[in-house]
């Protein structure tokens, strides 16, 4: 099967008709107000109705309140939540939606306890960890964290780039990779070029 491919924090239609155009698997569009590529919902009513039905299209989400939350999901009835938060296992499961939960990685993550609290995400999301910001970040974490197994299918993100890809992959349940921050020229402007180098090395790459 084919590494699952998201590349998020999308911000403008040039960058979406681009990332669109490509062998991808979804786009993620960011809708924490502290986010250097934050959206406004006004805009990504636009973006939302160019997305080619074949793409997922997740909302990220971060300590937000629920009604806000239940107001986007109402607006795009297609989206799928991304909580890369604090968010509780009840407020995960509170939308009556299939859902994405972000976990920060660092020394002491107990997988087991992920396993148990999150079984019923659709995936996880695995990003390195920041006291400061919830993702973006363009850091990578120790993928060796990770050396248990997972029940849960699960994506890597954190500073994925073409030196680091294939270590994710072959990680055990990891179904694929979120990108972002090292296809960009600046936050929220996509490099087209990287961006098709990484993803055609990506779909070259065979378990």
């Amino acid at each position: 099967m084919k590494p699952f491919i998201k590349i998020c924090g999308i911000t403008n239609s040039h960058d979406l008709d681009y990332v669109t155009s490509l062998d991808i698997d979804a786009v993620g569009f960011n809708l924490f107000f502290e986010s250097k590529r934050h959206v406004n919902t006004s805009d990504l009513n636009q973006l939302y109705k160019l997305v080619p039905e074949h793409i997922h299209i997740f909302l990220i989400f971060v300590n937000a309140k629920e009604e806000f939350v239940s107001e986007c999901l109402n607006s795009f009835p297609d989206a799928i939540p991304q909580f890369h938060g604090d968010e509780t296992i009840e407020y995960c499961e509170s939308f009556d939606r299939e859902y994405i939960k972000a976990i920060r990685v660092r020394q002491g993550l107990s997988l087991e306890k992920i396993n148990a609290t999150y079984k019923s995400a659709k995936m996880l999301l695995f990003d390195s960890y920041d006291s400061k910001e919830f993702g973006g970040t363009g850091q990578s974490f120790d993928l060796s964290l990770l050396n248990e197994d997972v029940s849960v299918p699960f994506l890597v993100a954190g500073g994925i780039n073409a030196s680091n890809f294939k270590e994710a992959l072959l990680i055990d349940t990891c179904i694929g990779v979120d990108i972002c921050s090292s296809i960009e020229k600046s936050p929220g402007r996509k490099d087209h070029s990287k961006t098709k180098d990484l993803v055609e090395k990506i779909r070259s790459f065979h378990v």
